[in-house]
């Protein structure tokens, strides 16, 4: 979950709640995010999501699948269109937990995010796909702590 802290026409910046993100983000991150208008959209943006559990609130996801993808989990592997996605941000983390699979469809409109830390986020993998009008910015910058202000995409 996400604290905004300030908002401004085109920016904001939040406060990262939760362990969802580790190792790319941490808890108690602030973060600058842009809200400009969401077309550049790209596979592996961290984007803020509005969220589908709680009236209100924010998270903050990496965006892993696209309009017209297939996201599928087989045995303990990320497959985007049948092929595997590699996520070097995960820094050793497991892509998906499990040997089980499962598969969805991102419809026309919609994208399909996940949390870095796979052990510890609720994300599509329990919502499904989200609409792209859901997702409210994209990070750009982590302001603080100064020492890791770059982030992985």
């Amino acid at each position: 979950m996400l604290t905004f802290r300030k908002h401004m026409n085109r920016w904001s910046v939040c406060h990262v709640n939760g362990q969802s993100m580790e190792p790319s983000l941490k808890d108690g991150d602030l973060l600058l995010i842009s809200r400009s208008p969401v077309a550049r959209l790209h596979r592996g943006a961290v984007v803020i999501v509005s969220s589908p559990e709680a009236e209100g609130g924010a998270q903050v996801k990496r965006m892993i699948g696209l309009p017209g993808d297939t996201v599928a989990l087989e045995d303990g592997s990320l497959l985007i269109n049948d092929e595997p996605l590699h996520e070097p941000y995960l820094g050793g983390l497991p892509q998906t937990l499990g040997l089980g699979s499962r598969r969805w469809t991102v419809g026309d409109g919609e994208c399909f995010v996940l949390g870095d830390n796979r052990a510890h986020s609720t994300d599509s993998r329990e919502y499904g796909p989200v609409p792209l009008s859901a997702i409210l910015g994209v990070v750009k910058v982590r302001l603080w702590p100064m020492l890791r202000r770059r982030l992985s995409a």
